[in-house]
């Protein structure tokens, strides 16, 4: 193996800059965007889906994005607004998947799709 330069982590990491941030004056905007997103994606992305219903899940995950990256920008750093962001991404992944994916396989069944197709049996994504 080469040898990896070090030189540009000698500083460390720079102190956080939080100027412009506020403090969550509401932390309920946090956790109701969390059980938006346990909705969305219980409701429209579940064991049976469809096209529709996973369109639907893609416009609304994207609303609940621009609300958390507003938030983000915005208000001190929590814990738990860290988990939404990651939250939010994975079901955007998630939905995104099963939207590519042509068949049903599994208990995930898509109405649109029902048979399975033995040429995916190793899809990579």
């Amino acid at each position: 193996l080469n040898e990896i330069d070090l030189d540009p982590f000698k500083e460390g990491i720079p102190n956080w800059n939080g100027e412009g941030t506020t403090e969550p004056k509401e932390m309920v905007l946090i956790t109701q965007s969390w059980r938006d997103l346990k909705e969305i994606m219980s409701s429209y992305v579940g064991i049976v889906r469809n096209n529709v219903r996973l369109k639907r899940a893609l416009a609304r995950l994207h609303i609940l994005y621009r609300e958390t990256e507003e938030l983000y920008q915005n208000t001190v750093l929590s814990p738990q607004l860290f988990e939404l962001r990651n939250l939010i991404t994975m079901g955007y992944l998630i939905t995104r998947s099963a939207e590519i994916r042509r068949e049903s396989r599994g208990l995930h069944f898509t109405t649109d799709y029902p048979d399975r197709l033995p040429f995916q049996d190793h899809t990579t994504l």
